[in-house]
């Protein structure tokens, strides 16, 4: 971590298997809380940080039912604050609620090694389809 002028303050956590530890992080983001959530993909996890590193949550674990990650690279949250995850060899983006509930998976059956993801101002849903060599677009359901 670095303040804003560029001056080292501290490394988020050390490399390893408890929770607060991370193995080949590859995906992070803050929510609108400020919290760090970092994607762990050597752990097959989803782990929750305050901004200034402080150890909150971990979601997940390895394997292939609702709830676990085999490869998960990336995060993002829409706007009611659910999150998302793309899994690699999964090759699925899952949805949870801000507690962490599954709420199911987007374009099931569709994906081949999903990776990056981003919410345009209408909500709608853009999954880096890296396997299918194509962006996809997912519209948000009318209430």
């Amino acid at each position: 971590m670095f303040d804003t002028n560029g001056k080292f303050l501290n490394i988020l956590s050390e490399r390893g298997v408890a929770e607060g530890m991370l193995t080949n992080p590859t995906g992070i983001k803050f929510d609108d809380e400020g919290n760090l959530w970092v994607v762990d993909r050597g752990n097959n996890r989803v782990q929750k940080f305050t901004a200034i590193g402080e150890f909150l949550a971990v979601f997940g674990s390895p394997g292939e039912d609702d709830g676990q990650f085999f490869v998960p690279t990336s995060i993002n949250f829409d706007s009611a604050g659910n999150f998302y995850i793309s899994e690699v060899n999964n090759s699925r983006v899952q949805a949870f609620s801000p507690e962490g509930k599954f709420l199911g998976e987007v374009a099931a059956g569709l994906l081949q090694m999903p990776h990056g993801l981003a919410f345009d101002s209408t909500g709608a849903l853009y999954i880096a389809d890296t396997g299918n060599g194509l962006v996809r677009k997912f519209v948000p359901l009318a209430p």
